[in-house]
């Protein structure tokens, strides 16, 4: 009854503590994903479908630096410049 378990095995904990961790990374980024687009739509930009999350670099950018793109762009192409300090990246 006491046998033991995925827990006891320090390669299973940590492949699952690892799996748990990026689970819960890419639910964070989905989600600032949909709130950017929403941002962008709410003011009247018209954005393509899987912005921002098609932007290469929009996961790794602070969410400080999306919101604040997000705020001040006028299209699309504007938020890439702005999220990247005006240096476009390609995609």
């Amino acid at each position: 009854r006491d046998g033991t378990g995925p827990d006891d095995h320090p390669f299973l904990r940590s492949f699952r503590d690892e799996s748990r961790a990026e689970g819960e990374a890419k639910g964070w980024i989905e989600g600032r994903a949909r709130t950017i687009r929403q941002m962008m739509l709410s003011r009247g930009i018209a954005v393509s479908e899987g912005f921002p999350s098609n932007v290469p670099g929009f996961a790794e950018a602070s969410e400080e630096a999306a919101v604040a793109a997000a705020f001040a762009c006028g299209s699309e192409q504007d938020y890439r410049a702005r999220l990247f300090g005006g240096r476009l990246r390609d995609g």
